[in-house]
C-alpha cells in the first residue's frame, strides 16, 4: 500500500467563532483514495497554541475531511498528547497519551467527539510504519 504523508508543523487553525486561532501539529496519511489517518499532536511549548486539540478535535476533523474532500468515513483520527513535565523544577510527570477520536456528524462537520485510548507503543509502532511505509502490510490500529 502506498502512503502519501503530509505534514503540517504547526497547522494554524481557526475557531468557527473566528474569534482566536489555534496551532496543532498534524500529519495527515491518505492510505487510499478518499481515506486518511490523521494525527493532530499538541503543541506543549508553544505558548500561542490556542485551543487545546481536545477542544477543538470536531473543527480540526473537520476541516481534514473537507480540505482533503474525504468522506465522513474517511478521516480516522488520532490525537497525540507527548509526555510532559510540569510544575517547579519539572517534578511533574504527564504520560504520553494517544487517542482515537470518533465524531457524530451533522451536515457536512463533524460533531459529538467521543475518546477512545490508545495503546502507546502500538500506536506509535503504527504511525512509525506508516512513516516507513514501503509497501508494506500495515497493522490494523484500534
Amino acid at each position: 500500500m502506498q502512503v502519501n504523508h503530509i505534514e503540517h508543523k504547526p497547522f494554524q487553525w481557526i475557531h468557527t467563532s473566528g474569534a482566536f486561532s489555534s496551532r496543532c501539529d498534524l500529519d495527515v496519511y491518505m492510505i487510499r483514495e478518499r481515506t486518511a489517518i490523521a494525527v493532530a499532536t499538541e503543541r506543549e511549548n508553544d505558548a500561542a497554541s490556542g485551543m487545546s486539540i481536545s477542544n477543538g478535535a470536531d473543527i480540526l476533523a473537520t476541516i481534514v475531511m473537507q480540505k482533503y474532500r474525504l468522506g465522513p468515513n474517511g478521516v480516522i483520527w488520532i490525537e497525540h498528547y507527548p509526555e510532559k513535565r510540569m510544575g517547579k523544577n519539572s517534578i511533574y510527570k504527564m504520560d504520553e497519551i494517544y487517542q482515537r477520536v470518533r465524531f457524530g456528524l451533522k451536515g457536512n462537520r463533524f460533531i459529538s467527539p467521543q475518546w477512545e485510548k490508545l495503546d502507546n507503543e502500538g500506536t506509535r509502532a503504527f504511525i512509525n510504519a506508516l512513516r516507513a511505509d514501503r509497501g508494506s502490510v500495515l497493522p490494523r490500529l484500534g
